[in-house]
């Protein structure tokens, strides 16, 4: 139908979907897109993906390597090339002055903003193909991106170490350690790959945590403290990093401008409500939820996590604080599979998708 082999389109948008997982959390609200620039017989003339929000798109990286002068080749980019003016020129524009001549896309763009780049390229004469068997890969690396887009509200993980007995601490009230070394290199992994983490005030005021990247090296996620009643200290550490406040105390004003963001709801407001405005209001499209207890069932009672990753210890405690009560661990089994398992040294990572 192009008139180049389907292996080797097949080979090139498998390494665009690769280059794909380059891009950072860095990229909202642009996706994750990787790009490959070929000739006709499968050569790669050049690469890209997604850099940080204002700076290249994945074509345009691609191209710029090239001093966008592609005369005749080809091109595969796992989404559709966007056809509007935002902090960089539109990519569709880029790729026709360019003179790439095909253009293979794995997957439609959805958001509104930014569609209509295939029709923009078809009327001016560039061949373009939509290559199946891509979309899935394309959703799953882009799932952060596509639920915010379709709902306006944030990707949330669920991640809770536990003991081999469902225990998260083996004594109320008190600080535990469960895990080993590759667990918490796991935990630094996944704060990384979120734009934010979220935590109740009873965290913040028993652990006193930084909730930073220290592990491996990457970015640090914006603090979010859930608190309705502005029961957090005001010393805590995390205060440090300019935490989002979520609350609806009528006493906001005891919390200095310059130490938090505070976002305000109504008494009584839902997580959802929260959750949107987090998402409009403050652009986070994710949020790593690392507890406590009380806060993961808030969340799972009114159905808001997407993924949770439960991290078990060979340890049993016997006694202390577990992570489900009957109402939830009857929310967890109704609700999520198992997707995957594998071991962290001497623990075990257990990854749980909500069910459709």
């Amino acid at each position: 139908m192009s008139g180049i082999p389907e292996n080797i389109v097949t080979e090139m948008m498998r390494r665009a979907v690769e280059l794909s997982k380059k891009a950072t959390v860095k990229t909202y609200p642009n996706p994750k897109v990787g790009a490959v620039i070929f000739d006709d017989d499968g050569k790669i003339v050049s690469e890209g993906f997604t850099q940080e929000y204002g700076s290249d798109h994945a074509e345009a990286d691609a191209l710029r390597k090239l001093g966008f002068k592609a005369v005749g080749l080809n091109m595969a980019v796992t989404l559709e090339p966007c056809n509007h003016y935002g902090k960089t020129p539109p990519c569709a524009k880029a790729i026709l002055e360019a003179g790439i001549k095909r253009v293979f896309v794995a997957k439609e763009e959805e958001n509104k903003k930014a569609l209509g780049g295939i029709g923009f390229l078809r009327q001016n004469g560039i061949e373009v193909f939509s290559l199946k068997g891509f979309a899935d890969a394309v959703e799953e690396i882009n799932r952060f991106f596509f639920k915010g887009v379709r709902s306006n509200l944030p990707w949330v993980t669920a991640k809770i170490a536990l003991s081999s007995d469902g225990f998260i601490t083996d004594k109320v009230g008190e600080r535990c350690i469960i895990t080993g070394l590759e667990a918490q290199k796991h935990t630094h992994i996944l704060r990384n790959s979120h734009m934010a983490i979220a935590v109740g005030a009873n965290t913040v005021n028993i652990d006193d945590p930084l909730l930073t990247v220290r592990l491996i090296e990457g970015f640090d996620p914006q603090p979010v403290i859930f608190s309705r009643n502005l029961s957090v200290d005001p010393n805590a550490k995390i205060m440090k990093r300019y935490p989002i406040i979520v609350t609806s105390s009528p006493n906001v004003h005891e919390i200095k401008a310059e130490c938090a963001k505070t976002l305000i709801l109504e008494s009584g407001f839902s997580l959802k409500d929260a959750l949107r405005r987090l998402c409009t209001e403050c652009k986070i499209n994710s949020i790593l939820l690392e507890g406590g207890a009380n806060l993961v069932k808030a969340f799972m009672t009114e159905g808001l996590i997407d993924e949770m990753q439960l991290i078990v210890s060979p340890k049993i405690f016997g006694a202390g604080l577990p992570l489900f009560d009957e109402e939830t661990k009857k929310i967890f089994e109704n609700s999520f599979s198992l997707t995957h398992s594998e071991k962290l040294g001497e623990d075990t990572l257990e990854i749980y998708r909500k069910r459709p």
